[in-house]
C-alpha cells in the first residue's frame, strides 16, 4: 500500500523493542509511553509528541514493560508518495532524512495540533483501500499531516535533542558502539571485557533494553545496510562483505528470514 494509517489505545502491553522498515513513520504519542530511541539517540516521550521516522532507521519504544494507558497514531507513507506530495517543489524524503541525522525529527505539539492529526489517522483508517471517489480528500488530510512535519524539521537548534542523562547509560554506550562497529565482528564476550559486564548480565540487560538479542540486533543492522547497497550497482557478493557477512549462504538465509524475501527479489523493487 502506499500509505496506512492506525490509531490505538493500549490499556497494557509490553514494548515491541527496536525495529527499521523501507518506509517513513510519522508517529505521534499521546500518552502512556516512557522513553523512544532513534538510531543511538534516546529521549523521554511527552505527551503530543510527533516524530519521524525515515525508512531503514532503527527505532522504538525502549526499556518500556507493562505499559498502561498507551495511546499512539502513525501515519506510513512510501518514498514514492511522499516524492508526489512535495510536488517537485519540496524535496520531502530528502528533509526529513536531514531532519534525522542532525536530530531534529522530534518535537512537541500543541494539543489542538495533535487532536487535529489524531481526527486525520482516524479518517484515514477507515478510508475504504479500493475506493478512489475519496482519494484527493484522502491526500489533503496527508498534507495537512506534512505540513505539521515540516515546521517541526524547520525546528530551530534549541529544538535539537540534548539530553544526555539518557545517552550515559551503559546500555546506551553498548548500543552506539555497535552501529559504529557492525560490519566488523563482534561478540558478546569482546563486548563484555570492553563494558565490564559479566557476558550474562549483558545480554540480559541489552536484551531488557531493547527486546532484542545482542546477535539478533547485530544482524538487523547489517540488513538494514544490506538494503541500502542493494539499490546500487554492487554484486550481491560485494554487498555481503561489506556489510559483515563472510559466509555468502549465511547471508542468504539471514535476508530472508528477515525480509521474507530473497535479496534478488527486493533488488527487482527498485530495476524493474
Amino acid at each position: 500500500m502506499d500509505f496506512m494509517a492506525h490509531h490505538e489505545i493500549t490499556t497494557s502491553m509490553m514494548s515491541q523493542g527496536l525495529h527499521a522498515h523501507d518506509f517513513f513513520e510519522f508517529y505521534l504519542h499521546i500518552k502512556g509511553g516512557r522513553q523512544y530511541c532513534v538510531d543511538d539517540t534516546v529521549f523521554e516521550l511527552t505527551p503530543c509528541q510527533m516524530i519521524i521516522i525515515p525508512p531503514l532507521h532503527m527505532h522504538g519504544l525502549i526499556c518500556d514493560r507493562d505499559l498502561v494507558d498507551y495511546e499512539r497514531c502513525y501515519l506510513y507513507l512510501t518514498p514514492e508518495i511522499l516524492n508526489k506530495c512535495g510536488f517537485d517543489k519540496i524535496d520531502l524524503c530528502n528533509l526529513f532524512e536531514e531532519a534525522c541525522s542532525s536530530k531534529t525529527f522530534t518535537q512537541q505539539i500543541t494539543t489542538d495540533e495533535a487532536d487535529t492529526i489524531v481526527n486525520i489517522l482516524k479518517e484515514i483508517e477507515r478510508y475504504p483501500k479500493s475506493n478512489s471517489d475519496f482519494q484527493l480528500g484522502i491526500y489533503s488530510k496527508i498534507l495537512t499531516l506534512l505540513q505539521v512535519a515540516v515546521k517541526i524539521c524547520s525546528a530551530s537548534s534549541k529544538n535539537l535533542i540534548n539530553n544526555q542523562s539518557l545517552n550515559s547509560s551503559t546500555m546506551y554506550n553498548i548500543l552506539h558502539y555497535i552501529n559504529q562497529h557492525y560490519t566488523e565482528n563482534i561478540s558478546i564476550k569482546e563486548l563484555s571485557v570492553q563494558f565490564n559486564m559479566s557476558e550474562s548480565s549483558l545480554s540480559h540487560e541489552f536484551r531488557k533494553y531493547s527486546n532484542k538479542g545482542v546477535y539478533e540486533y547485530l544482524l538487523y543492522k547489517r540488513i538494514i545496510k544490506v538494503k541500502e547497497l542493494l539499490i546500487t550497482n554492487l554484486s550481491l557478493t560485494q554487498i555481503a562483505l561489506d556489510c559483515g557477512f563472510n559466509d555468502y549462504s549465511n547471508f542468504l538465509r539471514v535476508f530472508k528470514k528477515i525480509t521474507n524475501c530473497s535479496p534478488k527479489e527486493y533488488r527487482k523493487k527498485f530495476f524493474k
